[in-house]
């Protein structure tokens, strides 16, 4: 069985039609809203954000595998987890909660307008969703907190019970960018904010020695992005389709369930317009990064 028709059923990206673009607009560019991150010499080293979880939660965090085509709340709400993990590290006064996917793939089908029975969602909707309505943990739910596919079905379907989102609102995300271009996702990286991808450029599932993945075939997926390398250029992506896919080996200590594409790949992902960095405060502000997030031979 291929890749393809092994995994077709979890691709829940809905596509750059009219209502991604419609909630694309609602949204600036990184370069136009945060002109000050695109400044400076470019990078040599790596930026590997994904080193935030080890240093916050001691270990890469155990995602559950997708059940169903919600992978527009996994993208989105995995890159929060990592985002969180960030914010710690730099100093700031969050306390870590794994973020309910669920709650992000019922509200970003909400404010879509695509409550029902078809799996899937958009990028842009999730941001918005997350941006305007919030978003709950998993501990928030307590005993029902673990991922359900049935759950996500469920709210995907008639949307999250209104005691859920009354606890939502004081859990908004500060702000989000578009990002379509290499050198904005370097920028955003670079200064500590993930970014996530919705497009339909697939790829195999067996790393090479470097850990990349080549592109092959159409997907309709959403990941996130959370490093960035320049000796071998292209981005780490993170899947969600369980802990050991894809397959092969590693490098610069990338997680087992992430691959690096390369950067004319990646470039062509963030061209479609589905791709956005995300932030906890309002603006988007220049940082230094700790630097074992930056340079892979540090302590």
């Amino acid at each position: 069985m291929s890749d393809e028709t092994t995994y077709q059923h979890l691709w829940g990206w809905r596509g750059a039609d009219d209502i991604q673009r419609t909630f694309a607009s609602h949204f600036p560019a990184l370069a136009r809203s945060a002109p000050h991150l695109m400044e400076g010499p470019a990078p040599t080293d790596p930026v590997l954000l994904y080193k935030a979880w080890r240093d916050v939660l001691g270990q890469d965090p155990a995602y559950p595998a997708q059940q169903i085509g919600d992978c527009v709340s996994f993208g989105h709400g995995h890159g929060n987890d990592l985002l969180q993990c960030i914010e710690i590290g730099l100093g700031e006064p969050v306390v870590y909660q794994e973020t309910d996917t669920e709650f992000i793939y019922a509200t970003s089908r909400e404010v879509a307008g695509i409550l029902g029975r078809q799996d899937g969602s958009y990028g842009a909707a999730a941001v918005k969703a997350m941006t305007t309505l919030g978003m709950v943990s998993r501990a928030m739910l307590g005993g029902d907190g673990s991922y359900s596919g049935q759950r996500a079905k469920a709210w995907g379907l008639s949307g999250a019970p209104a005691s859920v989102k009354a606890e939502a609102g004081a859990f908004k995300l500060g702000s989000a960018a578009l990002v379509s271009t290499w050198d904005e996702l370097v920028a955003a990286l670079r200064n500590g904010y993930p970014v996530t991808i919705c497009s339909d450029q697939g790829f195999t599932l067996d790393r090479d020695a470097d850990g990349f993945c080549r592109a092959r075939g159409r997907w309709g997926h959403c990941m996130f992005i959370a490093a960035v390398r320049f000796d071998r250029p292209g981005a780490c992506i993170v899947q969600s389709w369980g802990p050991a896919c894809p397959t092969g080996p590693q490098a610069l200590d990338q997680p087992s369930f992430s691959f690096w594409a390369a950067q004319a790949v990646v470039a062509r992902v963030l061209a479609d317009g589905g791709s956005w960095a995300l932030s906890k405060s309002p603006a988007f502000q220049k940082r230094e990064l700790p630097p074992a997030w930056k340079y892979h031979d540090a302590a």
